[in-house]
C-alpha cells in the first residue's frame, strides 16, 4: 500500500510538474500580448517587467496600440547603447505633454492617463518618465556581461554546495539507520500496565521512518532554495513563477511523508487492536446471553469485531487517500480549482447535515421533552396500578386483577397519544415519502391484523366479565382443563391428561364458559353422580348408604351436609342422585372416582345390589352380585321357585331374590 501510495504520488507530481510548465508557458505569451478588455487600460511591459498602464486613447491608436508603440521604442533605448537611459525627460510641445530621449520622442501623455492618476499631465509625464530611466537602468545592469559572469559563477557555487550536502546526506542518514537497528534489542517497549502496546522493534521502525522523512525533506528543501536563488540571479529567469510550484512540491512532499506515517501509524494500531482481541477472548470480551440462551459467543464477538475493525481501516484508507489528493491539488494554484471541487463533494453534504441538524435542534428538544414526559406519566401509572394490585389502593367495583390488563391498555394509549404529539417534529415527517410509506404499513396491518384484532378484542372484554381467572377449573366448549394463562390473544388450559390447549380468546368468547371453580371456596362446589336402584330397596336405606359413600370421600365437605335427590321413578327402578360439596374443583374428576368407589363399598357392605333392575326382577336360583367378601359365610345361592313353590326341593336358605 506504502509503495503504491508512492507511486501514485510521484505520478501526481510529474502531472503537477507538467501542468505548472504549461501554465508558466501560457503566462509568458499572456505577458507579451495581454488581451486587454475595453476601457481598462492597457499595460507597458518590456522583457517581462510590467512598467505602468495607460487608459487614454490618442487618435486612432486604442490603449493597447500605444502600449505597443511604446514598448518598441524602450527596447530600441536598451538595445542602442548610444543612447543614454539618465537623458529621458518630459517636453510641452504645441500643447502636448511628451516624455522623449533626445529627438526620440517615446510617448505622449493624454488627460485621461491624468485623470485616472487624478493629477496632472505634467506630473503624469514626469512620473512615467522616472520609471523608464530607472527600469532601463536597471535592465542594462542586468544583462551586463560582467553580471552575467558573476551570476554563472554563484550559480556554479550553489549546485557544487547542493551536491555537497545531498551527497553528505547520503553518507550520514545510512550510518543513523544502522545505528538504530542495533539499538533494536535495547529499545524500550510503551506499555500500559501490563499491556505492550508498541514493542522495541516496531519503534525502531518507526523512527528510520521519521529518519527516511526528514531526509526527503532535507533534499527538497535544499533542491527548492537552490532553484530559486539560481533563477533569481538571471534577468531572463527572475520573473519565472516557478517558486510557488516549487514550494507546492515541497510541501507535497511533507505531505506525502506525514500521509505515509499516519497510514502507517494506522495499519500498526490496527494490528496490536487484532492481536489484543485475540488475547481477550473469554476475559474482557465475554459472551452475550439473553437469560440461559447465549446470543453470541466470544468468539463469535471477537470476529466481528476484526471485521469491523477491517472495515474501518479500508474506510480510513480511502479518506487518507482522498484528502491526500485533495490537499495536494490545493498546494498548486493551477489545480486549486480541482481541491475545491474535491473537498466540496464532502464539505456540501456535511454542511448540509450540520445546517439540518442545527435547524432540527427545536424539534428534537421538543421530542426530548415529550419523552420525558411521557416516560415519567408510564412510571406514575405503573406504580399506581400496582398499588391497586397489591390492595393499598382500592376503588369501589374495580379488582385488583384489573390492574395489569389495565395498565396495559393505559400505557399503550399513552404511547400512542405521545407518538402522534412527536410525529409532525419527527425529520421528513412532511414529505410525500414518509407520509406514502406511513400509509402503506398502515394498510398493510389493517388488513393483515384483522384476526388478532378481534382476538385482541375479545380478551379485554374477558378480562372485564371476569369469566375465569388462572387457576381456575373451567369447561371452554368441550374443553375442561385448569387456566395457565390468559393473554390479550390467546387463553391457554391444561386438561386433566396434562394436554395444554391454546384457545384463541374470539372463540373463547363466541363459546359457553363453566367455571368450577368460581364459588368452590364460597359457597362449595356441588359434585353429582346418579345410580339406580329397583323398588324392592327401602329408599331410606339407599339414601343413608349414599350419604355415608359421599362422607367417607376425600375432599368432601361435611358443612354443608350431603344430601340425595330422586330425580326420577321409572318402571322398574328409582333413579337416585347424591350431591356433596367440595372446595377442591381442582381435584374433581380424582374425588369423583373416590365417590363411585366409596358408593360400591357402602352399598356391598349393606347387602344391596347395584344392579339394572330389569335384570335382577326376571333372576331366580343365581348367585347374587354382592362380592363374596361382603356375604356371610352360610350364604347358598338359592333355588329356582315358582309362585313360591320350589320346584327342585331343597330347604330355603339365605335372603329371598325370587321374583314376586
Amino acid at each position: 500500500m506504502i509503495s503504491t501510495l508512492i507511486r501514485w504520488s510521484c505520478a501526481l507530481l510529474c502531472l503537477i510538474g507538467m501542468c505548472g510548465v504549461i501554465v508558466y508557458a501560457q503566462d509568458t505569451t499572456v505577458a507579451a500580448v495581454p488581451p486587454q478588455p475595453i476601457n481598462t487600460g492597457a499595460q507597458v511591459i518590456i522583457r517581462q517587467d510590467t512598467l505602468f498602464t495607460i487608459y487614454g486613447a490618442l487618435g486612432p491608436f486604442s490603449p493597447a496600440a500605444r502600449a505597443e508603440s511604446i514598448r518598441q521604442r524602450l527596447e530600441i533605448i536598451l538595445t542602442n547603447n548610444s543612447l543614454s537611459p539618465d537623458s529621458i525627460r518630459v517636453q510641452e510641445v504645441n500643447g502636448s505633454i511628451n516624455v522623449l530621449l533626445d529627438s526620440l520622442i517615446i510617448m505622449a501623455v493624454t488627460t485621461e492617463d491624468a485623470l485616472v492618476a487624478d493629477t496632472t499631465q505634467v506630473a503624469t509625464a514626469q512620473h512615467y518618465a522616472d520609471i523608464m530611466r530607472t527600469s532601463l537602468v536597471d535592465m542594462r545592469k542586468a544583462y551586463n556581461a560582467d553580471s552575467l559572469l558573476m551570476n554563472g559563477g554563484t550559480t556554479l557555487g550553489i549546485v557544487l554546495l547542493s551536491l555537497l550536502l545531498l551527497w553528505l546526506m547520503t553518507k550520514i542518514f545510512p550510518k543513523l539507520y544502522s545505528r538504530i537497528e542495533a539499538l533494536d534489542n535495547r529499545m524500550p517497549s510503551l506499555r500500559f500496565g501490563s499491556h505492550t502496546i508498541v514493542s522495541g522493534n516496531r519503534l525502531n521502525d518507526f523512527l528510520i521512518l521519521l529518519l527516511k522523512g526528514a531526509r526527503l525533506v532535507l533534499s527538497l528543501l535544499i533542491v527548492y532554495y537552490g532553484i530559486t536563488t539560481i533563477l533569481s540571479l538571471f534577468p531572463w529567469t527572475k520573473h519565472w513563477n516557478v517558486g510557488p510550484i516549487l514550494k507546492g512540491i515541497l510541501l507535497a512532499g511533507l505531505l506525502t511523508v506525514a500521509t505515509i506515517v499516519l497510514y502507517r501509524g494506522l495499519h500498526r494500531l490496527a494490528h496490536f487492536l487484532h492481536s489484543q482481541l485475540r488475547r481477550y477472548k473469554d476475559t474482557f470480551i465475554k459472551p452475550i446471553r439473553l437469560k440461559k440462551a447465549e446470543l453470541l459467543s466470544s468468539e463469535r464477538i471477537v470476529e466481528l469485531s476484526q471485521f469491523s475493525l477491517r472495515i474501518l481501516r479500508t474506510f480510513f484508507d480511502i479518506l487518507f487517500f482522498y484528502f491526500y489528493v485533495t490537499i495536494l491539488f490545493s498546494l498548486f494554484d493551477f489545480t486549486s480549482t480541482w481541491a475545491g471541487t474535491l473537498f466540496a463533494y464532502i464539505r456540501t453534504p456535511l454542511e448540509a447535515v450540520l445546517l439540518s441538524f442545527v435547524k432540527y435542534l427545536p424539534n428534537m428538544f421538543v421530542i426530548i421533552v415529550t419523552c420525558v414526559v411521557a416516560y415519567y406519566l408510564i412510571k406514575f401509572t405503573h406504580w399506581m396500578f400496582r398499588q391497586i394490585e397489591n390492595g393499598s389502593i382500592e376503588f369501589p367495583h374495580f379488582y385488583p386483577e384489573w390492574a395489569r390488563p389495565t395498565y396495559g391498555i393505559a400505557r399503550l394509549l399513552i404511547i400512542v397519544f405521545f407518538v402522534i404529539v412527536i410525529f409532525p417534529y419527527l425529520p421528513g415527517s412532511s414529505s410525500p415519502a414518509f407520509q406514502n410509506v406511513s400509509l402503506f404499513l398502515g394498510l398493510l396491518l389493517s388488513i393483515s391484523s384483522a384476526s388478532a384484532v378481534a382476538n385482541a378484542i375479545a380478551g379485554i372484554v374477558l378480562t372485564y366479565m371476569r369469566p375465569f381467572r388462572i387457576g381456575d377449573r373451567v369447561k371452554i366448549a368441550d374443553t375442561v382443563g385448569d387456566v395457565v394463562e390468559k393473554s390479550i390473544l390467546v387463553t391457554r388450559v391444561r386438561t386433566i391428561k396434562n394436554v395444554e390447549i391454546t384457545i384463541p380468546n374470539a372463540m373463547v368468547l363466541n363459546s359457553h364458559i363453566i367455571n368450577f371453580s368460581m364459588s368452590a371456596q364460597e359457597r362449595g362446589l356441588i359434585l353429582n353422580t346418579k345410580i339406580t336402584i329397583g323398588y324392592d330397596v327401602a329408599w331410606r336405606t339407599v339414601h343413608e348408604l349414599l350419604i355415608s359413600a359421599a362422607q367417607a370421600t376425600t375432599g368432601i365437605l361435611a358443612d354443608p351436609k350431603p344430601f340425595v335427590l330422586q330425580t326420577a321413578l321409572n318402571d322398574f327402578y328409582v333413579e337416585y342422585e347424591i350431591n356433596a360439596y367440595t372446595n377442591l374443583p381442582n381435584a374433581m374428576a380424582k374425588i369423583y372416582s373416590e365417590l363411585h368407589s366409596n358408593i360400591q363399598d357402602k352399598f356391598n357392605e349393606g347387602g344391596v345390589e347395584i344392579m339394572s333392575p330389569h335384570y335382577s326382577a326376571m333372576r331366580d336360583g343365581n348367585q347374587t352380585t354382592i362380592p363374596q367378601d361382603y356375604l356371610p359365610k352360610s350364604y347358598e345361592a338359592p333355588s329356582f321357585r315358582l309362585f313360591g313353590i320350589n320346584v327342585f326341593g331343597g330347604k330355603k336358605t339365605g335372603p329371598d331374590y325370587s321374583a314376586e
